[in-house]
């Protein structure tokens, strides 16, 4: 069975599809490159010819849920992807290993964003010699600081969750030994 790490992989290699070019269109207007960090595009099939098994397992991590549309046959099962057609960012544990994921459906009336879960940090938990820290206030935001090129050598940045800081946020800045400095952003 897959783990959020391989699913998020599988979705990084489609954001490189051809026929992916609305998703590329959409992060060039927002001047992000998934050449240069980790994001993917979630086309909402990953499901599709899967087992049984397989969809109860994704089904337990959040990443489909049962839905009431029609079906061809009785026999099967319709579901609802999370962050279907939509971009996507992992968040990562204090092991550097995918717990969440961060997707905004932009193909919508009004671009919707949606976690899977409240775990993890985006982009990851900074560095134990991180001096000055960054909190940006979303995703997009962080993504944006980070491709900027304007992180110095031991400054780190991580995004709210939702605005938020949580409970893993604080244990991350809590741990930062040497942290001299934390720079809010507004957005």
């Amino acid at each position: 069975m897959k783990t959020l790490d391989q699913l998020f992989q599988s979705f990084e290699t489609g954001i490189r599809s051809s026929k992916a070019s609305k998703p590329k269109e959409y992060l060039q207007s927002l001047g992000l490159d998934y050449n240069t960090q980790r994001i993917g595009f979630i086309s909402g099939q990953f499901h599709h010819r899967a087992t049984q098994e397989i969809k109860d397992h994704y089904e337990s991590l959040g990443l489909l849920v049962k839905s009431t549309a029609a079906v061809r046959d009785d026999s099967m099962t319709a579901y609802t992807a999370f962050g279907r057609y939509g971009i996507v960012f992992p968040l990562m544990d204090e092991r550097g290993e995918v717990v969440n994921l961060f997707a905004i459906r932009f193909e919508m009336a009004t671009p919707r964003a949606e976690y899977l879960n409240e775990k993890g940090i985006y982009p990851s938990h900074p560095p134990p010699t991180t001096k000055r820290l960054y909190i940006a206030p979303s995703i997009v935001d962080a993504s944006s600081l980070i491709q900027s090129k304007s992180l110095e050598n031991r400054d780190a940045v991580i995004a709210l969750h939702n605005g938020k800081l949580l409970e893993q946020h604080q244990a991350a800045i809590e741990s930062l030994a040497d942290l001299s400095e934390i720079i809010i952003l507004k957005p």
